[in-house]
């Protein structure tokens, strides 16, 4: 019995030791389909504010769509959101933006994004400040800039750079996006591969970017503010088009504000935004 058990140690520490099995992770989506998924964010903002979002979203692939190329359509079909804070002050001012948000989520037209490869390009979208939200959740769905270029393999490891749009600071910086395949196998019977990426990056705030810099100059402070991102995502894709399958996320965002101004020593203040996020696809629709 000793001789079997020390031949069956022996074949899986070879078998754990060969190679995995390359694979391609290229999106092929059929011209006219449409994946639907669902999406689950709840946020706190410091520790006084809180955040839950529920929304369903619509990916319309549209027609001459090849692996790796297509252009889609993405609208909300459902988008809901409810805030709780501990100051009603915050409270009403909170529940207004999030309404506001909602409703342009439910009402605007669908955003056109063009996906060639790693390339990005937002064809048309709705234009106004209540729409920057909703089109930004969008368009990390759209978004297919993690994958791997070519045949990969479990454990392999890549690194990709995004730009990091804040429009209500008008404001963008890089992030670093580290990537890697973590597993192949088979779930539900379906083939799957597994990637999981931290992103992160942090930057000063240029002059003046802040709202309000001109009312605080008027009283003698200078705002100087640093903001940085940081988030680990893990994604499952259904193999072999390399369909989003499940994805689920936390983030630390983070604005620390440092005011120089008449006193003698400077005020400092310190926005911490923590988030856990499931985007999970509950159907498709073929042509």
């Amino acid at each position: 019995m000793g001789s079997i058990a020390l031949t069956a140690l022996l074949a899986l520490a070879a078998a754990a030791q060969m190679p995995s099995k390359a694979v391609t992770l290229v999106p092929d989506f059929a011209p006219g389909s449409v994946l639907t998924y669902s999406v689950a964010i709840h946020s706190n903002v410091g520790t006084h504010i809180q955040m839950d979002i529920k929304a369903e979203i619509a990916m319309h692939i549209l027609a001459a769509a090849t692996p790796g190329n297509f252009d889609a359509e993405l609208r909300f079909t459902q988008y809901t959101s409810t805030v709780k804070a501990d100051n009603p002050t915050d409270q009403q001012s909170v529940a207004a933006q999030a309404a506001a948000t909602d409703h342009a989520a439910q009402s605007m037209p669908a955003v056109h994004f063009r996906i060639n490869g790693p390339q990005f390009t937002t064809v048309s979208r709705p234009q106004g400040a209540d729409y920057d939200q909703p089109v930004q959740m969008l368009a990390e769905l759209a978004r297919m800039d993690t994958l791997p270029t070519g045949p990969t393999t479990v454990g392999a490891r890549w690194t990709r750079v995004r730009t990091q749009q804040i429009p209500t600071l008008n404001f963008s910086l890089p992030l670093t996006l580290e990537c890697q395949l973590t597993a192949v196998g088979t779930l539900e019977g379906q083939p799957s591969a597994t990637v999981v990426v931290h992103s992160h990056g942090s930057s000063q705030l240029p002059p003046g970017s802040l709202p309000g810099t001109q009312q605080m100059a008027a009283q003698g402070l200078i705002p100087e503010a640093t903001v940085g991102f940081d988030t680990t995502a893990t994604s499952r894709y259904r193999l072999p088009q390399a369909i989003l399958d499940l994805a689920t996320s936390t983030t630390h965002d983070t604005m620390d504000i440092r005011f120089i101004g008449p006193s003698p020593q400077a005020q400092t203040t310190n926005t911490d935004i923590d988030s856990t996020a499931t985007v999970k696809l509950v159907g498709i629709t073929h042509p």
